[in-house]
């Protein structure tokens, strides 16, 4: 799995402006959104769209981060990441 839980754990903590997580070398990372296009990064999701995405952006359960930690990935797979 490339996504994990601790992955959308460090997004949802992060500070960075328009905090995005993208796939760099195979690695998970957290950047700002200027320093993500900057790099021309693959785009797994955005702090807003997963804050969207979870029933509890405040107080996600581990499944509901295990489980959207799957579907990312599962997205990652299907586009050859």
């Amino acid at each position: 799995m490339t996504v994990t839980a601790d992955d959308l754990r460090t997004l949802l903590s992060s500070t960075e402006p328009g905090a995005t997580l993208v796939l760099e070398e195979g690695k998970v990372k957290v950047y700002s959104r200027d320093r993500a296009e900057e790099l021309s990064s693959w785009v797994v999701t955005t702090l807003d769209d997963l804050r969207h995405d979870l029933p509890d952006a405040d107080n996600p359960t581990a499944h509901d981060l295990d489980e959207r930690a799957a579907m990312l990935d599962d997205t990652i797979a299907g586009q050859g990441g």
